[in-house]
């Protein structure tokens, strides 16, 4: 990928003029934040390290001071039994401390078995006690074999090898055991070493295997590259395709590890020579393309300077619509190359993110209001359902209606509120409703009349002579069927099924004129709001 990002780069200074010799391909992002990471690693290696020495340092001493309180037991004290207290306290610190620096380890452990030997033929220890002590520590050194056969299990061989060597550690720091025991105990422990330091040869020569499959995969890779060949008549499509399978090919030779040091050089030669050749060819092609990002970008400048002309507009319904058939025309255009890609793009996008702040700012001021209505209309909701009708019926009829009013005057709530807050207004009012047992018509007008009141709060004056033309229109819808009808019903013959059919025309009749007359109703209903 990075080859690839460098060879763009390089189309891009050719195409602007400039000389191939004078270019410089740019860092791999990634490998220098490895670099940076390797390098952090390493530092904290270091420290790590220098940290360990020091405590190995320390730790020499420690051991060193315990080796002289080991002298002074051995020749000051008297009382047996004290004696062996302290020795066994004596060798659990020694056990605690750390390691020591590899040069000072064998003097270090050859003085502290010397002087182990010497307590024991000192102080002439009964053979009880050091029969206890052998078992005790054949007991350590078998818990040390069971250890050491877990490790056989680790996943990781590199972190078993670590645990095996503290545990070697700790074995040659454990005192003797029964005689009859030394060598089925010590078998027993070599054999699982040895098993754990096979795997460790049998990792080396798989490394070595893996070097010759690299080799062949990268051989593989190195085949596919050059079976990609390029034709004078490839337009875009086919290069960015062929560019991508190069790209794939590329990062999949970046995860095969190194093949054998005498054939790396040359397997990367091959691969790197034919994707250079891939990628001269295709800057040749994208040279020629340097004519269409002119038209592209004039092409581009006159949506810019459409979208700027909008920017300050408040017709938020159409300019939005507007502006996004500029953005699919956008879409639509061609590249017109990196030198004015970004500036162009950021001059189109600053004019349309002008428009839709300005609405996002205009609808963020409605949502804040919806927010506030509802509050009240709950507020109206919990008011109306605590209301107790009057004992006259005109009087609780106008409260209701009153209600009502105030309801409408309220504006608009969040969208995701209205049905949930409309369905608890209309269950709350139509209760008390029927209550009043009132008329389905008296309902109606009310319920129409709050719809008026809603538009005429909600509107400056358009959606009320929608109304008002709606209305018109069914009714003059109503009278020419009413008409239709009745010159009709003239030419029914004398029969008893022209009675039926003349029945039923004159019942839809007069439903017609109910009808009309409810609208004519409404009319003036909304003549009176207007």
């Amino acid at each position: 990928m990075h080859l690839q990002q460098n060879d763009l780069a390089f189309t891009k200074f050719i195409e602007e003029g400039g000389n191939k010799d004078d270019f410089k391909p740019a860092t791999d992002p990634l490998e220098e934040r490895f670099h940076q990471a390797l390098k952090k690693f390493f530092k904290k290696r270091t420290e790590y390290q220098e940290k360990q020495e020091k405590q190995k340092t320390e730790n020499l001493h420690g051991k060193n001071d315990l080796l002289q309180q080991l002298k002074d037991l051995i020749q000051n004290e008297d009382n047996m039994n004290k004696a062996f207290d302290r020795f066994h306290e004596l060798q659990a610190k020694w056990r605690a401390i750390g390691p020591v620096p590899a040069a000072n380890v064998r003097d270090l452990q050859m003085t502290y078995k010397f002087l182990i030997d010497k307590f024991y033929d000192y102080i002439k220890i009964n053979r009880e006690l050091q029969d206890l002590d052998q078992r005790r520590n054949f007991e350590t050194k078998l818990s040390i074999c069971e250890q050491a056969d877990e490790l056989l299990m680790e996943p990781s061989l590199n972190v078993a090898l670590r645990k095996l060597h503290m545990l070697q550690d700790k074995w040659r720091e454990t005192g003797p055991v029964p005689r009859d025991k030394k060598n089925e105990i010590w078998d027993r422990f070599k054999a699982t070493c040895d098993k754990l330091f096979d795997k460790r040869k049998e990792q080396i020569a798989q490394s070595d295997e893996k070097r010759v499959a690299n080799l062949a995969e990268k051989t593989k890779l190195c085949e596919a590259v050059e079976a990609i060949k390029t034709d004078d008549n490839w337009k875009h499509k086919e290069w960015q395709e062929a560019t991508l399978a190069i790209g794939e090919l590329q990062a999949a030779w970046k995860k095969i590890g190194p093949a054998d040091k005498k054939f790396n050089d040359e397997i990367w030669n091959r691969f790197k020579g034919t994707c250079d050749a891939f990628y001269k060819a295709k800057n040749d092609f994208y040279h020629k393309r340097k004519q269409e990002f002119a038209a592209n970008l004039q092409q581009k400048t006159e949506l810019c300077i459409q979208a700027e002309a909008l920017q300050n507009s408040t017709d938020w319904k159409a300019t939005t619509a507007e502006l996004i058939r500029l953005q699919q025309e956008w879409k639509k255009g061609g590249s017109v190359g990196d030198k004015h890609s970004e500036k162009i793009w950021k001059r189109f996008r600053t004019a349309c993110d002008a428009f839709f702040k300005n609405k996002s700012d205009h609808f963020s001021v409605l949502d804040k209001e919806h927010d506030e209505n509802l509050v009240k209309k709950i507020a109206l909701i919990e008011e109306i359902e605590g209301y107790q009708l009057n004992e006259d019926y005109a009087t609780s009829f106008e409260e209701l209606k009153a209600f009502q009013r105030r309801w409408s005057e309220m504006g608009m709530v969040p969208l995701n509120k209205k049905e949930e807050i409309m369905n608890r207004f209309k269950k709350a009012i139509d209760g008390h409703f029927d209550k009043l047992k009132v008329s389905s018509n008296d309902r109606q007008k009310v319920r129409y009349q709050q719809k008026l009141d809603h538009i005429r709060h909600a509107d400056s004056g358009g959606k009320m002579d929608s109304e008002r033309k709606s209305l018109l229109h069914k009714i003059t819808e109503l009278k020419n069927e009413v008409q239709v009808w009745e010159n009709n019903i003239g030419f029914f013959a004398k029969s008893k099924n022209a009675e039926k059919l003349k029945s039923e025309f004159e019942e839809k009749i007069k439903h017609a004129k109910e009808e009309i007359s409810k609208l004519k109703g409404k009319l003036d209903m909304v003549k009176d709001a207007e």
